[in-house]
């Protein structure tokens, strides 16, 4: 008999509940959150949005308390690791020892998630993912207060990646105050980009923002990849969410890009008047559970682990309680049993006392066979830490380049077509700011700096200095990113 599943994703603007029985959806509900209570999926007032939560699952009547919980992918960060072959036991010590050395970001304010994946050469491959502790922590006392009781978890990128059924594919996802860029190819979400979109924002600065991040993603990946190993034109660009609907969208999305663009298929079956492209994390959730469960399913990502933390997770029982009626049984049949029972007891008793002294003596050794490993998985990681290190260092610096590359092009792109000859305009880079310094003729540098806030690349456009020689302007402009 088919699984059910219900799936709950709470974002800025609203709640979205799905329930499904295998891969046939059953029912859908939302409920809108009005302004403030979420950012960026941080819940900011808990007990207002359990309450939301609580009535919706009163007036749909859900019923089940139990479900499968998404959170964004927002500050977000995602890595693959390389690791040496280590035991079972050592490797969840090993991966947070990585962890620790290339995220910038201290673990205590992190919940970590990751599994290994299946690879062709010796090592380790790992897939990592280090979520805001804060944004975890808020969601999950949220859902506890409305009743209802997270068991598995996962973030929305690898939700919408879990959706696709294609082999390689690029995914874009748009929301109302959010964005998802997902690349997946060789079963792996190989780069992830959420972003928030201000909600004032017109449908063009939307949409070329969500171009350039899109771009950025497909040359972030080809850069860190060997020619053979680029995205090829036939990789298709899935769209889901707003823009699903609105093909005529597409070519302004697409831009110079010549990939085939479709909207997301429907992994699943549904009613005619299911809204999938507003239910695609649910739908993605829901999957967790299905290819977990179903004989012979096909799944292109191959990332499914729980992101729900440890902490959070159902603790064992205690021997005691899970032996507590056999024991009562057992006792009321030696009781019968009588002097019958005393000797079996003690014959039993004295064979559990040799047997424990046998196995301590095994925990012993494979303690002292620990200790060995653990040594040599010193030795090996610290081998590693070279090569990691560089390779850190390339991603980092073509991130970087990329970045660079597309500010000084809008710039350019802006320039006004009268230029002093001979002299150079100059631009500081700095991270996030920029300092442009040039000469103008006359009020040219007026119109630089409206077509540098038009173009929707920086958040703020601040003239810092002018002075003018007859019909020359000497100015230096401020650029915030």
């Amino acid at each position: 008999m088919a699984k059910e599943a219900t799936t709950i994703y709470v974002d800025d603007s609203a709640i979205w509940v799905l329930k499904t029985r295998g891969r046939q959806v059953k029912k859908w509900a939302s409920m809108p959150l009005e302004p403030g209570l979420i950012k960026d999926g941080t819940v900011l007032d808990e007990n207002a949005v359990a309450a939301k939560v609580k009535e919706l699952w009163q007036t749909q009547g859900i019923g089940t308390r139990k479900v499968i919980a998404g959170i964004n992918g927002i500050n977000c960060l995602y890595r693959l690791i390389n690791l040496p072959e280590l035991p079972k036991n050592i490797l969840p010590e090993a991966v947070n020892r990585e962890a620790a050395r290339i995220l910038a970001i201290p673990l205590e304010q992190l919940h970590l998630s990751w599994q290994t994946l299946p690879v062709f050469k010796e090592g380790t491959l790992v897939y990592l993912v280090a979520s805001p502790r804060n944004s975890l922590d808020t969601l999950i006392s949220t859902l506890h207060k409305a009743g209802l009781n997270p068991y598995l978890m996962d973030l929305r990128p690898l939700a919408l990646a879990r959706t696709v059924t294609e082999p390689e594919a690029i995914i874009v996802d748009v929301q109302p105050g959010n964005f998802d860029v997902v690349v997946l190819m060789e079963g792996i979400p190989q780069v992830v980009r959420s972003l928030s979109l201000a909600q004032e924002a017109s449908l063009e600065e939307k949409i070329s923002l969500i171009r350039e991040e899109l771009e950025r993603a497909i040359t972030f990946y080809n850069s860190s990849h060997a020619t053979d190993k680029h995205i090829g034109a036939t990789v298709p660009i899935l769209i889901s969410g707003e823009l699903a609907q609105q093909q005529d969208t597409w070519k302004l999305l697409l831009g110079k890009l010549g990939h085939p663009v479709q909207a997301l298929p429907s992994p699943v079956k549904a009613p005619e008047d299911f809204p999938l492209s507003q239910y695609t994390t649910n739908v993605g959730l829901a999957l967790k559970e299905v290819l977990a469960s179903e004989k012979g399913a096909i799944a292109y990502s191959l990332v499914n682990f729980n992101a729900l933390p440890e902490i959070y997770l159902p603790k064992p029982h205690p021997i005691s309680e899970i032996l507590f009626v056999p024991v009562i049984t057992v006792g009321i049949v030696l009781l019968a049993l009588g002097a019958y029972a005393n000797i079996t007891a003690a014959a039993y008793t004295t064979d559990l006392r040799a047997n424990l002294a046998s196995i301590n003596q095994m925990a012993i050794s494979a303690q002292a066979q620990t200790k060995n490993v653990v040594a040599l998985t010193e030795e090996a990681s610290s081998l590693e830490a070279t090569a990691a290190a560089f390779a850190t260092t390339l991603d980092n610096f073509s991130a970087g380049r990329d970045d660079v590359i597309g500010d000084l092009a809008k710039i350019n792109g802006c320039l006004p077509g009268r230029l002093l000859k001979g002299k150079a305009l100059t631009v500081t880079h700095d991270g996030d700011t920029l300092i442009v310094e040039g000469l103008f003729i006359k009020d040219d540098v007026f119109r630089f700096a409206e077509a540098l806030r038009a173009s929707g690349r920086f958040t703020l456009v601040v003239i810092t200095d002018m002075s003018q020689d007859e019909q020359q302007i000497r100015f230096t402009l401020k650029l915030s990113k």
